[in-house]
């Protein structure tokens, strides 16, 4: 039964995570607390401490993601630290009975990430433009050469 609850609440969590995509930081902060209220069964102080958690990490992810300066495996990496960072900081939170649930929980979501990681990436379209017609200008010299060669 245990199984279930939690197969179950791990599904609505990635759902809900899904069609949250264009939802604040504080929003975000509310609805992961909501979902691991449910699994974890977190007091009301629990939930209030780890809101905060929660929503200092969504903000500066937020910010990391924003800036425009950094390269994208260098926002991966500072990401990834932020988490790291809030799981301990919720963990630290949690009564020994909780952990567990919780370490079930940044699994999950250590195996989406690679399994997203898996996925072929979409080049832009900017950079898929500049390959075709580099594509297309291959071909010209081609057909030209073709040309020359048919005319001796």
């Amino acid at each position: 039964m245990k199984k279930l609850f939690l197969a179950v609440s791990a599904v609505l969590f990635s759902l809900t995570l899904t069609f949250a995509q264009d939802v604040n930081p504080e929003e975000k902060a509310k609805q992961t607390v909501t979902e691991w209220t449910s699994t974890l069964k977190l007091t009301e102080e629990q939930q209030a401490s780890v809101y905060n958690i929660v929503l200092e990490h969504k903000k500066a992810k937020l910010a990391i993601k924003a800036d425009t300066a950094q390269a994208e495996d260098a926002k991966q990496t500072q990401i990834a630290a932020l988490t790291a960072d809030m799981d301990k900081k919720v963990s630290e939170l949690l009564t020994d009975e909780q952990k567990p649930l919780y370490a079930k929980i940044v699994e999950e979501r250590a195996a989406k990430k690679s399994e997203k990681m898996q996925e072929p990436v979409v080049q832009p379209k900017e950079e898929q433009k500049e390959e075709q017609q580099g594509q297309e200008q291959q071909q010209e010299q081609n057909e030209q050469q073709e040309q020359q060669q048919e005319q001796k």
